[in-house]
């Protein structure tokens, strides 16, 4: 759905420094979920500018552990037991 950014839909292009900037709305960040200082990836698409929050989420379980150290204390894989609910499969 969208919505505009100002009565008329429009916002402005500003200079900022050696960059560029625009505004975005209050009320557009709290329906997208964004919070501030978010990182975003900005690309272009169909000849517009797509912001989009950039995800710190390992892919696999090898990006999850890469900066993991062992501490020694296990010389065995723990068994868990069943899934119970929402564990993420891996």
């Amino acid at each position: 759905m969208a919505q505009a950014l100002n009565e008329d839909g429009k916002t402005k292009l500003s200079k900022w420094g050696n960059s560029h900037a625009t505004r975005i709305p209050q009320n557009l960040i709290e329906q997208l979920g964004w919070k501030d200082n978010e990182n975003l990836s900005i690309n272009i698409e169909n000849n517009s500018l797509v912001l989009k929050p950039v995800s710190n989420r390992p892919a696999n379980i090898h990006e999850l552990f890469a900066s993991w150290k062992d501490d020694g204390k296990r010389d065995i894989e723990m068994d868990w037991g069943e899934n119970k609910g929402n564990e993420l499969k891996w």
